[in-house]
């Protein structure tokens, strides 16, 4: 199983996990008073308020203590598994402690049905913001990861220009190759299609982007615009050739390889390459 990612051991991390899922405990149950929870903490003597606000203290004291515990260890090599099963304890602690209090409280009921109450409604409860806080880290840390890959392949961007990395709308590098390869690129509704060659084949491959996303690439590896939903590259253009109707067209240096629209706002750049 995946190790859990470090920003899981964080201090801010933790800190949201022991304000946020007291904090909707509260609430939750002030506004919504699920399970008939106003007549369990009132225990008939209008103690509502006041168990409402301990046990929120006891949730509060409870989920801190062990999330600091938590912290603590960072550097084992701890997995989802051990996360989702600590989150589990820390509720069902949580649980065990309000429930000893409302026991003691009540002094009527027994402790094991008191507890099974305690700990069912923490669990139904907490389960939500337990959740949603563990997704939003989980999307974080991807996204985390996502920017190192990238400024791994910045670094090596920086020091060797051989090879052109076409990246998608959300720039992760999808296709990577030697800029002689490129034939030419063309635009299809939301993606560019991008042909190249490759062990002596034309090959295609669609990646999500836009023309203009790609006018960087273009100019540093000198593909040329040579119509509004192409690029060329005009070391495979072996000739424009005008057809009737003044159409011009870029044949390319590969068999079988069709010709190339030309725009007359982009003959005159493309001309002069060749």
């Amino acid at each position: 199983m995946h190790h859990l990612p470090k920003i899981f051991f964080r201090w801010g991390t933790a800190i949201l996990y022991m304000t946020v899922c007291p904090v909707f405990y509260f609430v939750f149950i002030l506004i919504y008073e699920p399970l008939r929870l106003r007549q369990y903490l009132d225990m008939g003597r209008d103690l509502y308020s006041m168990n409402l606000a301990i046990s929120f203290s006891i949730s509060l004291v409870v989920i801190a203590g062990l999330r600091v515990a938590f912290h603590f260890m960072r550097k084992l090599r701890l997995t989802w598994a051990h996360f989702i099963t600590w989150s589990m304890g820390e509720v069902l602690v949580t649980g065990m402690f309000i429930a000893l209090y409302l026991y003691l409280m009540n002094g009527t009921l027994p402790y094991f049905s008191v507890l099974l109450t305690s700990v069912g409604f923490c669990y139904l409860i907490f389960i939500i913001p337990y959740v949603i806080l563990t997704l939003a880290f989980a999307v974080g840390a991807h996204r985390e990861k996502e920017k190192e890959i990238l400024a791994s392949i910045s670094a090596k961007d920086s020091a060797d220009n051989s090879l052109v990395r076409f990246l998608d709308i959300y720039q992760r590098p999808k296709l990577i190759i030697a800029p002689s390869a490129v034939l030419f690129i063309e635009a299809r509704e939301n993606y560019v299609i991008i042909h190249y060659m490759e062990g002596g084949k034309i090959k295609s491959f669609e990646l999500r982007a836009t023309m203009a996303s790609l006018e960087e690439i273009a100019e540093r590896y000198s593909f040329v615009r040579c119509h509004r939903s192409f690029y060329v590259n005009p070391a495979h253009v072996t000739v424009l050739r005008k057809e009737s109707g003044s159409q011009v067209y870029a044949d390319m240096d590969v068999e079988g390889m069709p010709s190339i629209p030309v725009s007359k706002r982009y003959y005159d750049g493309l001309a002069n390459l060749l």
